[in-house]
């Protein structure tokens, strides 16, 4: 015998000996394998599974800071906002280069469908137990609405898309685009049966920032009034309006700052919570850092005067030589124009140990628009990893402008006024009723789409509304900002007056805008490439 085969011939005697015990060697499981068969055995389970689930609503835990700018950033890519930044990868979409080998597009594909996946698997395996507990319905209610979230925000970006309610497997790993008609309807059945089982609060402390009765109807009235439902929209946020539970925070710009988080609940219907050292929210970065995110010109033009005529009006008292005076007072509390009182400790600007309100701001940070974003800005912070300031995906403001614009477009402006002269008592300002009654239907749908650019401002919300309301080629062009070279510095009284200073506008960035292309991002290519069920949105390559 070949004494090299020895070896060989002993280890495969042992093999066979070993198979031999037992008939069911082949068939037998690991018995410490974990599938969702028998991982979700008990309640503590299930809400660990589902935690995985919400934790796809940002990209926590990512450590490319760029990701972390969501949703703010994207801002950039409308024409309220440029970054000069390009590693930022947000300034492509605004010159209608964005392409399907772009990050953003990968990015929000594949976190949208993690968070759709991990819901089909929950709601899978929560199906098929009894866990004994009272919870159990209102587990499946958060993890509906969390995948009607998911398949909004890729139907709004990426139009039809592949609709999936079951946990992947070799039979749905390719599969085709699904009309977005379809998937709005799956969205909307979705939340109707989340709406059924969520409470209207959570009286345990632990559970603040779930998903609540509220937030599933005011997000029910988002999706409707994204895809023109109009008497839809309007009464399911008069519904929400009904509940008694929501009103507005009074201080507009003190909401969007961390230190009054614990009591903004009110407004917050929706929000993603961030905690300093421990998970940080790094908002500080595209706004704070550097001199990257510069609010445009046109966007500080759309805010009306304080007596609530826009500034092109004859009677509106505007002053082209001191423009940010007697202005809508949410212009001031979102953002910084030349003049304004400015602190930033991180960057000594201006030196904290000199002054908490000097004025006297280097003309470097004026940014290349003279503008910077105040909205969302924490000057006192020292160190980025101490900002816990919580993300907000949805307000009850939003649920206001949502019933003015649907039943303005359903039934006229009568009823538009009183919501939108909420959000204008709130920051002091002459309310619409009294500036500009009478309006007809087209005079208010023009009031409204400002009255959402301004209010919302920097959250996020900016880029679906070019889209639906189909205006990219009127807006989307190049942007303007100040002349920093007539400006100088920032020298001015605090209020943004001087005599020395000459506002002069001159064009920031080059835009364009495809109708043809530009209303859909294009599916990722890595998709494409390893898809052939899947087919690229018209224009791209």
């Amino acid at each position: 015998m070949n004494m090299k085969l020895i070896p060989h011939i002993v280890l495969m005697s042992a093999l066979l000996l070993l198979i031999s015990c037992s008939k069911d060697f082949l068939k037998r499981v690991p018995e410490d394998f974990i599938s969702p068969d028998n991982y979700l055995t008990n309640e503590a389970q299930a809400e660990i599974l589902l935690n995985g689930v919400y934790n796809c609503l940002d990209f926590i835990g990512t450590t490319n800071e760029n990701q972390r700018m969501f949703p703010v950033h994207f801002d950039t890519m409308s024409d309220d906002v440029f970054d000069a930044q390009p590693w930022h990868n947000t300034t492509e979409w605004a010159r209608g280069q964005g392409n399907p080998n772009s990050p953003w597009a990968r990015w929000k594909w594949d976190l949208n469908y993690q968070g759709v996946a991990r819901a089909n698997v929950f709601l899978t395996s929560i199906a098929k137990v009894d866990l004994k507990s009272n919870n159990t319905k209102r587990y499946a209610g958060e993890a509906k609405f969390l995948r009607a979230w998911f398949y909004n925000d890729l139907a709004t970006y990426y139009g039809d898309i592949p609709l999936i309610l079951l946990p992947g497997d070799l039979s749905n790993s390719q599969p085709s685009r699904t009309p977005k008609v379809q998937v709005v309807a799956q969205i909307l059945k979705d939340l109707d049966e989340a709406i059924e089982v969520l409470p209207l609060k959570y009286d345990n402390d632990r559970d603040r920032g779930r998903i609540t009765k509220g937030a599933a109807m005011g997000f029910k009235a988002r999706v409707l009034l994204y895809n023109s439902q109009w008497e839809k929209a309007a009464a399911a946020a008069k519904a929400v309006m009904d509940l008694g539970v929501y009103s507005l925070y009074p201080d507009y710009q003190g909401l969007f700052l961390e230190k009054n988080e614990a009591s903004v609940d009110q407004e917050i219907m929706l929000q993603v919570f961030y905690t300093p050292d421990i998970m940080p929210s790094f908002l500080y970065y595209p706004i704070g850092e550097y001199p990257a995110f510069s609010p445009t010109l046109e966007l500080v033009n759309a805010y009306y005067m304080k007596n609530g005529l826009p500034i092109d009006n004859a009677k509106s008292g505007y002053d082209p030589k001191n423009p940010h005076m007697n202005r809508d007072p949410r212009l001031n509390a979102t953002v910084f124009y030349p003049g304004c009182r400015y602190l930033n400790f991180m960057i000594k600007a201006p030196d904290p140990a000199v002054s908490k309100d000097s004025i006297l701001i280097p003309t470097w940070l004026l940014n290349v628009s003279g503008f910077r974003a105040k909205k969302h800005f924490d000057g006192t912070l020292t160190a980025a990893t101490k900002e816990g300031r919580n993300k907000y995906f949805l307000r009850y403001a939003e649920v206001l402008l949502t019933y003015a614009e649907a039943e303005n477009e359903a039934n006229g402006p009568a009823n538009a006024y009183g919501a939108i002269d909420q959000l204008r008592r709130r920051v002091a300002m002459t309310t619409l009723t009294q500036a500009m009654p009478g309006m007809s239907k087209e005079e208010m749908r023009k009031v409204v789409r400002n009255e959402r650019r301004v209010e919302l401002a920097f959250e996020g919300l900016r880029l679906p509304d070019i889209w639906r309301w189909r205006i990219g080629p009127e807006v989307m062009v190049n942007v303007h900002g100040y002349d920093n070279t007539k400006l100088i510095t920032y020298p001015g009284d605090g209020m943004g007056t001087s005599n020395f200073w000459k506002y002069e506008s001159l064009v920031i960035d080059n835009r364009q805008f495809n109708p043809a292309r530009d209303y859909l991002w294009p599916i990722p290519q890595s998709e494409i490439n390893s898809n052939p069920n899947m087919v690229q949105n018209p224009g791209y390559y």
